[in-house]
This record gives C-alpha cells, sequence and structure tokens, in this order.
C-alpha cells in the first residue's frame, strides 16, 4: 500500500469553478476527491467518489476539513454520488462533519445514491445530516436556508 498524499488549492471567491483534486492512492477504486467553489450558489462543491472505508478514512476527513476552510466558507455541498460504498469509518467522519459544521454556523447538504444514503438512514444519522438523492436538491436546501 502506498501513503496517500493529498494536494489542496483554494479556488478564490472569484474565479471560475475549476476542479481541484486529491487522490488516495489505495487501489484501482481509491477515493477521490474535487473541491470547486461555485459562485452562482456562493458554495464550495466537493465531489467525492470511490470507496470511503477504514483505509481511505483519513482523506475523506481530511477532504471534509478542507471543505469549510476552517469556517471561511459558510455554504458546503458534499456530492457523494458517485461512491461505491461507505463503512463506518465514513459514517463516523460524516457524523463527526456534521457537529463541526453545526458549530461554525455552515449551512450544507449531502447528495448520494443509494450506497450511501442507506447506510446513514439505517443507523439514524440522517436525522443530523441533511441528505438529497440528486445535487440539484442539495443546491436547493442550502440556498433556501441561506436565505432565510
Amino acid at each position: 500500500m502506498k501513503l496517500s498524499r493529498m494536494s489542496f488549492r483554494r479556488t478564490p471567491p472569484t474565479a471560475s469553478p475549476a476542479a481541484h483534486c486529491t487522490r488516495d492512492a489505495l487501489d484501482d477504486r481509491s477515493l477521490r476527491m474535487t473541491v470547486e467553489f461555485a459562485p452562482f450558489a456562493d458554495a464550495n462543491v466537493g465531489r467525492i467518489s470511490g470507496d470511503i472505508d477504514v483505509l481511505a478514512a483519513p482523506s475523506f476527513a481530511l477532504a471534509l476539513a478542507h471543505l469549510t476552510d476552517g469556517g471561511a466558507f459558510s455554504r458546503v455541498i458534499v456530492d457523494m454520488t458517485a461512491v461505491d460504498f461507505v463503512g463506518t469509518s465514513g459514517l463516523s467522519i460524516l457524523s463527526e462533519f456534521a457537529e463541526s459544521a453545526r458549530r461554525q454556523h455552515i449551512t450544507w447538504a449531502l447528495a448520494g445514491n443509494r450506497a450511501v444514503l442507506r447506510p446513514i438512514e439505517a443507523i439514524g444519522l440522517s436525522a443530523t445530516i441533511p441528505t438529497f438523492s440528486t445535487v440539484h436538491d442539495a443546491f436547493d436546501r442550502v440556498e433556501k436556508i441561506a436565505h432565510t
């Protein structure tokens, strides 16, 4: 197994939504994440794909922390529609992220497929994690709360 290496570049709010990638080199189905700034929604978007298991968990936690940039962004969308598997480590990290976002007054939403949403619902995290089946619905939720 190779050690994971991540690099992030912050996208200035005035820049076009350029992708910034990180890859955790674990296997053929490794964790990938791109972070984009969406100026039309004034939100940071993290697009995550691959498997989130115990080996990818540290990279996943770091990637989510990067999305909020220490509270610099008040709106965040976590796009997990291309994730194939979420283990208990990933669910724990999502729970911690939800609590951290609440403390930092960050409006956020998670878009996911069945592989992501079903485990969140099964263990009762849907009460603290705002989940949606599409990125569009997640954006709508963030916009609605931001304007209330």
